[in-house]
């Protein structure tokens, strides 16, 4: 099991530090306004036609006991249950659980349940879970690592990208499979960047037919992966995806530890699939997003410093070509997850890691509007 993957190996950090215990549930944020609390790891969020905001978090695993490889290689107790939720924001406020997901707390604190959401044609879909594994065995029975469609409250399976990563392991690396962003293509398919395999492929909602479109190589790292046979490389981790008007991808990608400053940056996929640099010298993106305005959006979940992460770190990046991207929104507590409406209104789902209970989705009016300012100089 790789320790660089998404969020997993933040928490780790996060439980060492002490952070996670010690951080205000609901911080004061300025020119932010509240829009729901009380989520465990919210990682996604989305604003759909009518106004509703639909929040999807990691869960706190549960009472089933199932075992997955430690770092070692050695076999670990987990804990798995459907604890991860599938939540929607009226606009008059009121919050109505939609869903609950499998969600599995693994050793020193990681946990993985849902990631995002996607509307196509009016339906709900979702990634969700994680699993990693030597290939001898399968996740266990009422779990999933996949696409999954929301309907009534009905959850269902429509893509298993955990037998896909375990049929083809394009990467090539250790099985490792953590289906996180997701976005509908130019192409009417539901396109998911999974963290753990460090891939793009195109799903079809109707069949469930996973398309690789894209591997993504390692970034230069500073000590040896034991994933990638003892090199000095880290994991992309690739997160958040979003298209231009021509069907080109954009994927962002957060960077394996120790999270370097200026490591991360922003991909762009050609529909052939070339895979090339569009943005560079960013750090620990979550997310991407094209704006009403037609900008692309990240969120920098946050900045490490030789002491461990920095609180209220995180930001929200407007993103150009090369190295000219700005800050807009800065001061943020571990934000995952970024939606706007058709007015440039910002929702950002915070505390992606932290106590139970303390994840929250704020809101930024007209962010859209917000003059950046230029990146910091990374340290």
């Amino acid at each position: 099991m790789r320790t660089l993957k998404l969020i997993v190996a933040l928490l780790i950090v996060l439980s060492l530090s002490g952070l996670a215990a010690a951080q205000p549930p609901l911080p004061e944020i300025p020119g932010a306004t509240l829009v729901a609390s009380g989520f465990n790891g919210p990682q996604g969020v989305l604003v759909d036609p009518e106004g509703n905001v639909w929040v999807i978090d990691s869960g706190m695993g549960g009472e089933q006991v199932v075992q997955v490889p430690g770092e070692t290689g050695e076999l670990e107790d987990a804990s798995l249950g459907m604890s991860a939720r599938i939540a929607m924001i009226a606009p008059d406020g009121t919050q109505t659980d939609v869903a609950m997901l499998p969600s599995i707390a693994l050793p020193i604190g990681e946990v993985a349940g849902g990631a995002r959401l996607a509307l196509l044609n009016g339906t709900l879909y979702a990634t969700s879970g994680w699993w990693g594994s030597d290939g001898t065995y399968d996740p266990p029975d009422g779990f999933f690592a996949g696409v999954v469609r929301v309907d009534s409250g009905e959850v269902t399976l429509v893509a298993d990208s955990w037998a896909f990563e375990e049929s083809n392991n394009p990467d090539g690396t250790i099985l490792d499979n953590h289906p996180y962003g997701l976005a509908v293509g130019p192409d009417g398919w539901l396109w998911v960047t999974d963290a753990g395999a460090n891939d793009l492929y195109r799903v079809n909602p109707d069949t469930g037919e996973i398309v690789l479109v894209a591997v993504f190589d390692a970034l230069p790292g500073v000590f040896p992966n034991p994933a990638r046979g003892g090199a000095m490389e880290a994991d992309p981790v690739p997160t958040g995806v979003a298209f231009d008007a021509d069907g080109n991808a954009y994927v962002s990608l957060l960077s394996g530890a120790p999270f370097v400053p200026g490591s991360a940056k922003v991909l762009r996929v050609s529909a052939d699939g070339a895979v090339s640099d569009y943005t560079v010298g960013l750090t620990m993106l979550t997310d991407l997003v094209r704006g009403p305005d037609g900008e692309l959006y990240a969120v920098q979940f946050g900045l490490f410093s030789e002491e461990g992460p920095m609180p209220n770190s995180g930001a929200v990046l407007r993103i150009h070509e090369g190295s000219a991207s700005e800050v807009v929104v800065s001061d943020l507590p571990f934000p995952t997850g970024i939606s706007f409406d058709s007015d440039g209104n910002a929702y950002i789902t915070i505390n992606g890691v932290g106590a139970p209970g303390s994840g929250a989705v704020v809101r930024f009016d007209l962010l859209t509007e917000i003059a950046g300012e230029p990146l910091p100089s990374p340290r």
